[in-house]
């Protein structure tokens, strides 16, 4: 249950962080600026769901990890490691094509990892039912 209230209160933090952000940006949102906050969106989602999935299994009064959760956790993590290597094999190819700074692109890549991995675990958990 620690572990749902840190998450809920990151969440709350980075949400209170964006919105702080975008109250006191003086330029105008760009492009650019949109893609941050739908990053910034789906690590909110992901956090929510973390935290009501945990929620629900206490008053369910179900373990916080079984065999089951531990297996999920294992195969998105797989799915997102395999996933990771060809979008960073694809931003290694389209390097010189983007306008990036080296730094921002290493950055953009890291965030791109926690995303595929929030997305394979949303898959494996909601989508995908054989966890055999």
């Amino acid at each position: 249950m620690r572990k749902a209230i840190v998450v809920a209160v990151l969440a709350v933090l980075v949400l209170g962080t964006m919105l702080l952000w975008m109250f006191n940006s003086e330029s105008a949102f760009k492009g650019s600026s949109s893609i941050i906050i739908g990053i910034q969106v789906v690590i909110l989602v992901f956090a929510v769901l973390v935290v009501v999935k945990r929620w629900t299994a206490k008053k369910q009064n179900l373990p916080a990890e079984d065999e089951m959760s531990k297996r999920i956790l294992q195969r998105g993590a797989a799915t997102s490691y395999y996933l990771s290597i060809y979008m960073w094999l694809a931003l290694m190819y389209f390097e010189e094509r983007i306008e990036l700074e080296r730094s921002t692109l290493i950055g953009a890549g890291i965030l791109g990892m926690a995303i595929l991995y929030g997305l394979s675990w949303v898959y494996h958990t909601y989508i995908k039912r054989s966890h055999d």
